[in-house]
């Protein structure tokens, strides 16, 4: 990895400030308290500070060579004093050196540049010691985002993986349906039967090409409720009646694709299939703001409500639901003594 401090312009912004302020510190300690000439004590300061920005740059590579994740504690640390010693003896007499014959007429200044090594060797242990644990905790962090990013990634894969093993259940599901239908119709009718193969072959079309998005707008789900109606249609005829009151401001929004389709097959499984005069298969929209709001509701006859197979549909749809919008109060199920209804919330206000 690259060092952040010279690839990433805010931490070279910080770094560099870090460093005026040390060497403002630095010049102000021996202006003011040490007594000596402004140039002297820039000279000093700038050289020194100058000196250990350039080395604390160079310290990152030492830092990704000592990784803790690789060795043990101690280990690190003993490494880095013998580093942090290397680095800091360079650092010292590095500016000793320039100073000294920059400064070589000034006895007092350079008396003083010796009675201060041990204090100069101290400080900048001390600063290279902070300049290493402000890498680590960069280093930390990144680690910690990616880690955070790599969960994230797997939960996504997870849920989109649950949602593709939802939505495969209904095709399936669906074609059972239609093949036993087709199958007592090539008997009774040839001609219904050969209607009803041309529908599903459209439905099934229609319904691999849009599995490729994971929302669609209403207006082409109910294209394609349509095509399935009207393979129904063809089974239950006059029985089956179809009513809709969609606004035109609902059609662009976009919903999860196919999460209308296991609500039409319970209504035509638990209302016409098991009922013996006309079922009226209603579905409203309505816009509300920012949110979808879709009802579709079927009347039934008391008493024949099939108890065979557990079935997808509402259970499905909850499910898929829950997964696409982290919230479990969007299917809301509503039932009176002949009327079925379930309404969807569709929260967002996404358009096509």
């Amino acid at each position: 990895m690259l060092n952040p401090i010279i690839t990433q312009k805010r931490h070279f912004s910080v770094y560099v400030t870090s460093f005026a302020v040390i060497l403002l510190l630095h010049f102000f300690i021996l202006n003011f308290f040490f007594g000596f000439a402004i140039e002297i004590s820039l000279a000093d300061a700038g050289v020194y500070t100058f000196l250990m920005f350039l080395l604390g740059i160079g310290a990152w590579y030492i830092v990704q060579h000592l990784t803790l994740s690789e060795q043990k504690y101690h280990l690190v640390i003993a490494d880095h004093l013998i580093a942090g010693g290397v680095v800091v003896m360079l650092w010292l007499f590095g500016g000793y050196f320039l100073l000294s014959a920059f400064f070589s007429q000034n006895q007092a200044y350079n008396d003083f540049l010796k009675l201060t090594v041990p204090w100069r060797f101290v400080y900048g242990l001390l600063l290279y010691s902070v300049i290493v644990m402000i890498y680590y905790l960069i280093n930390y962090y990144r680690d910690y985002r990616e880690k955070l990013m790599q969960e994230a990634s797997l939960k996504q894969t997870i849920q989109e993986s649950e949602l593709n093993l939802l939505k495969s259940q209904i095709n399936p599901h669906f074609l059972f349906n239609s093949l036993n239908s087709i199958s007592a119709l090539i008997i009774t009718d040839t001609d219904k039967a050969r209607a009803m193969i041309l529908e599903l072959s459209d439905f099934l079309r229609y319904t691999i090409r849009s599995n490729e998005n994971e929302q669609i707008s209403l207006r082409e789900e109910l294209d394609n409720i349509d095509r399935y109606l009207s393979i129904e249609k063809i089974r239950f005829g006059n029985r089956l009646i179809i009513e809709k009151e969609i606004e035109d401001a609902c059609l662009g929004r976009l919903i999860p694709n196919m999460i209308l389709q296991p609500l039409y097959e319970n209504a035509i499984k638990h209302g016409v299939n098991e009922c013996t005069g006309q079922v009226t298969i209603t579905t409203r929209c309505e816009a509300e703001n920012d949110r979808l709001l879709i009802s579709i509701s079927n009347n039934f006859t008391p008493g024949n409500i099939s108890s065979k197979g557990k079935g997808i549909g509402i259970a499905n749809v909850q499910k898929r639901m829950m997964l696409q919008f982290r919230r479990s109060d969007l299917v809301v199920i509503e039932k009176t003594a002949n009327q079925f209804t379930i309404r969807l919330i569709i929260p967002g206000h996404a358009r096509s």
